[in-house]
Parts: structure tokens; sequence; C-alpha cells
């Protein structure tokens, strides 16, 4: 597996690596390029999410553009943000003071119907006909009807808090999604946790760190700095279990540490460091886990940039892998777009 840096492009704000669309700023104006045409807008777009046919664009202000295309279906000047991606329902939100409050809907992104029979002070997690409304600060999970009716209720505080914080509430870090009767999510204090959906009980609970849901296999692989581990959600139990420096000791056993690892595939992207690195993160790989090596890694930012420049990879943009191409962010907002050479 070979790749070589195809292009870099300046000042982007958001990409989307499903199908290589981005949006940048030059000078005052900024740019959407989307299905191979350029479009001058006020602001660039924060963010970019393809989902289905349709490219969900949205900006920081809470406007919201729907395009098939290039062409502009919907657009939606304010109070708009993006739910998760296994829907395409997009969420509604309001703030009003005196006294502060904040709530959430969602709705159609065509249409712009209102789902929820009234907004919720809790944020929103929607796949199929399942609706999580949770709130880190008070601490709940919880499932609702359209009616805003509780069907069942998990209270954060019976995890219990960490080893260095044992009185603290752990919280949602992300919601993972539904597989085999339960929907799964991981925690703050690095818990992965599983709940009946029918009953709200708990019926797993596994500390771990960089967790992912395989929508193929609906198995949860988790990956650290030293190892993986691949969880069966069908049984709970833990099904593949190993060290990078038994099973591949020239090549991910080189890595010290290991950012932002994202399951896809067959190989999972990471970010790294290796001994001798310092000053900053400059370098990216590719892993097989099914082969258990490293099969390709780079030297994003040479030593020599990072050290004139401080230019460097930061964890919160990952390496994303779609088709032949991969595609990442520094941390001046150039994104790099790699080609697979060996399959030209």
């Amino acid at each position: 597996m070979r790749y070589v840096e195809l292009k870099k492009i300046d000042n982007v704000e958001s990409f989307c690596p499903d199908n290589g669309d981005y949006a940048y700023t030059k000078g005052q104006k900024g740019y959407l390029y989307i299905d191979g045409v350029l479009l001058e807008k006020d602001d660039a777009p924060l963010e970019l999410s393809l989902r289905g046919k349709y490219m969900y664009v949205w900006y920081g202000s809470g406007k919201f553009e729907l395009y098939e295309g290039h062409t502009l279906l919907n657009s939606i000047e304010r109070n708009v943000i993006l739910l998760n991606e296994q829907t395409q329902y997009i969420g509604k939100s309001y703030a009003k003071f005196n006294p502060f409050r904040k709530g959430y809907n969602f709705s159609s992104p065509i249409d712009e119907q209102l789902v929820l029979s009234e907004f919720v002070p809790d944020r929103l997690y929607v796949e199929d006909n399942l609706i999580i409304a949770y709130n880190n600060f008070r601490g709940e999970f919880k499932r609702i009807n359209t009616e805003t009716e509780i069907l069942w209720q998990y209270p954060l505080s019976s995890l219990g808090g960490s080893e260095y914080e044992p009185d603290k509430t752990d919280k949602i870090d992300k919601i993972l999604g539904i597989a085999h009767g339960n929907i799964w999510f991981y925690t703050d204090f690095g818990r992965l946790v599983a709940l009946d959906l029918e009953t709200g009980n708990k019926v797993y609970s596994f500390d771990c760190f960089g967790v992912y849901l395989d929508e193929v296999t609906k198995d949860i692989f988790a990956i650290a700095s030293n190892g993986w581990t691949i969880i069966d959600t069908q049984t709970s139990t833990i099904k593949e279990d190993y060290f990078f420096s038994e099973e591949d000791p020239e090549g991910m056993g080189q890595y010290e540490s290991v950012y932002k690892p994202l399951l896809q595939g067959d190989h999972f992207t990471f970010l790294g460091e290796k001994e001798e690195d310092y000053g900053g993160i400059r370098r990216v790989g590719i892993f097989d886990y099914k082969a258990r090596k490293l099969v390709w890694e780079h030297e994003v930012i040479s030593e020599e940039e990072c050290d004139t420049t401080r230019n460097q990879l930061v964890i919160s943009q990952p390496l994303y892998m779609s088709g032949n191409k991969l595609y990442i962010k520094d941390i001046k907002n150039n994104l790099h777009i790699f080609e697979r050479e060996d399959i030209r």
C-alpha cells in the first residue's frame, strides 16, 4: 500500500472525506467547492456531511444549507445543529434569557416540520425510531417518544466516579449507536456502556479507550496506543485482544503514542509519535487489523517545517480514508490530500 501527496489546499475550514468536497476562505470571502462547482459565500461553512444523496452544509452561526449535487434545495438561516450521522434529520435549537432556557427538537431538512411535540432541554440522538435525550449537566440519559414522554431513564451517577475523582458523576462522551437490541455509548471516564433499548437496564460495561462501532459487523473496536480489542456486541464478550508490540513490533510497535484512531473498513488510520519525535505530531499511518500489521506510514509535516513554522497535526483532525484517497488537516488549516499509487 503506497500513497503520495496529490495536493495541499490552504485555509480550509471544512471538508467531506466521503466525496472530497471542501470549503475555504480567501480574503474576506468564503468558498464552497461542491460537486465539482466552486460557489462563493459570505462565510465558509464549518461542517460538510454527506448523508445519502444530500450534502449537509452547516455554518457556525447556525445557518444550514441542503444540496443535492451542487443544487441548493433548502436554506435555513439560524438555529440549526447537525445531529449524529445515523439520521437524516437536522436538529433545531432555541435559547431564551431571563431566565435562561435552552431547548432542542429535530425536523426534516426539507419541510422543516418539527418531530417532537415540544422542545426539550436535552441533547438528542436519533436513529431509526429511537430518540435518546441526554443531559450531562443533570446526569440524565433517557429514551423518549415524539410526545416527549419518558420511556425509561438511566442516571449517569449510577456509573460511579473515576479512580481519581470518585465523587464525580461520569458524562457522555459519544453515543456509538444501536447493536443487537442495545444502545451503546462511551463516557468521559473511559467506560463503554450498553443499555437495553426496551428497559434502559445496563447490560454491559467495560473500561477501554478509543471505541468505534463497525456498522457492518456491529462489533466494537477499542484502540489504544499499545493494543487492540474487538468486542462482540451480540454476546458482550471480547472476541479478539492483542498488543502491537507482540503482533507488529517493527511496525505499530514502534509508536509510543497513537492518536485519533479511526476505523475504516479493514483498517484503522491514526496520528502517531515515535520515541525520537518531539515538538508536535507529524506522522500518520494505516494499520490492517486483519493482517495485524502496519501497511503505510508517512511524515506529513517534516521535522524542519515543524521547527521553523510550528506547523503540526492536531488530535482533533483524524486521517480519513475514502476510496483511493486520504485526507488530513494540519493546525494551520492546510488540507493534505493523498492518492493511492499502487492501484492507479
